[in-house]
């Protein structure tokens, strides 16, 4: 049976990091097909970058469709000098695992294959399992999930439930499971004016002052008092631009960014028309250019989340709280098909120097993941 302790520290070995990709795909993609699985490699690309995206698919008679998502890649190591032990050694010390991208995310990887293993290995179920598994989650995005998804949904598949295993936990594992994350929609704003003498006021349109104005405008408003299962929506100024080094001059232009990261309130479009509404309502002209960087989303409590809960219950002893907290992840990707769930290992110490995690924690995962899917298929 596979090891799932053993199997993510070979995932480490590779680091994985930018273009240097293909090879772990390709050993992940034996290590399924050895399970059974059937395997597809996508070759995704934008204008100026290409990343693989690994499919796999089990299936076994009728019944549900399980989808598993999660990404190879990794950030950086940064000063290998500053690591415990060498970042891609996978070493494990007193019961920890190191090594970058044991938590973010290759052991929820491991674990999942190993679970896998073990349900494929009974033949009491019928379904199909899904995974997805791409290569730029962290950089550069070439949106492989996305893309793979919508192959998948054309050829007529269906989910009934989705597990991205990211780190989901802050402190203590089995501590969450998130169930939606905000939406983020980065807006640059140019504000244009008429470049003169400082001492001849009436000969110019200062492309500052109506910036400003329009920023205050913005930061004056509230836009949700959040809900439930979301703190509320948040607006930030990220950068002011005029490139003005003369004192006596006002500019003929003027730049602003802003970063808001709305909840389950708001779409990309509500954000769009609120902040051109405001625009319309200052003094200036103004262009926009809108960075949608992914939609909000939301999973209601279902019978498959609950199931999931009291699993982790029963492995950790502690029942895991519902979470939208942490940025964007490819889980936005899937939540238009189908609900969608993130639970995975620790994340305190994901894109550090150090990132590590207790062995026992990877077994637990496994042992998680293994009974969901018996119960999910049952």
């Amino acid at each position: 049976m596979l090891n799932p302790v053993e199997f993510c520290q070979k995932l480490v070995s590779y680091p994985s990091v930018g273009a240097d990709i293909e090879t772990i795909v390709n050993v992940v993609a034996a290590e399924f097909s050895q399970l059974g699985f059937q395997i597809k490699i996508l070759n995704i690309t934008d204008q100026k970058n290409t990343r693989p995206a690994l499919v796999a698919t089990y299936s076994r008679g009728i019944g549900k469709h399980l989808l598993f998502c999660g990404h190879l890649d990794v950030v950086p190591a940064g000063n290998d000098e500053l690591w415990t032990h060498p970042p891609f050694a996978a070493q494990i010390d007193n019961g920890i695992l190191y090594g970058r991208g044991v938590c973010d995310m290759k052991g929820g990887i491991a674990s999942f294959a190993a679970a896998a293993a073990q349900i494929i290995a009974d033949n009491t179920w019928q379904g199909k399992i899904t995974v997805i598994l791409s290569t730029d989650e962290e950089e550069p995005i070439v949106c492989c999930t996305k893309v793979a998804l919508q192959t998948l949904i054309n050829r007529g598949e269906k989910f009934d439930f989705a597990i991205v295993g990211e780190p989901s936990n802050a402190h203590n594992f089995g501590d969450a499971i998130k169930i939606g994350r905000r939406g983020d929609i980065v807006i640059n704003i140019a504000s244009f004016g008429k470049q003169a003498h400082t001492a001849y006021a009436s000969t110019t349109d200062n492309p500052i002052h109506g910036l400003v104005e329009l920023l205050h405008k913005l930061q004056a408003i509230t836009l949700d008092n959040g809900n439930p299962y979301f703190p509320p929506s948040a607006m930030q100024i990220t950068t002011i631009d005029v490139g003005n080094r003369a004192s006596n001059i006002v500019p003929p232009r003027a730049t602003a960014q802003i970063d808001i990261r709305f909840n389950n309130v708001h779409t990309s479009s509500s954000i769009i028309n609120l902040v051109k509404r405001q625009a319309e309502a200052t003094t200036g002209t103004f262009e926009f250019k809108f960075d949608i960087i992914g939609e909000s989303f939301f999973s209601p409590i279902s019978n498959h989340i609950e199931m999931l809960t009291a699993t982790i219950k029963k492995h950790c002893g502690t029942t895991p709280e519902y979470s939208t907290s942490g940025g964007t992840s490819d889980a936005r990707f899937i939540a238009p098909y189908c609900p969608v769930v993130e639970f995975g290992l620790t994340n305190s110490t994901i894109h550090k120097v150090n990132e590590c995690e207790k062995v026992e924690n990877i077994l637990k995962l496994t042992q998680i993941y293994t009974d969901f899917m018996k119960d999910f298929f049952a």
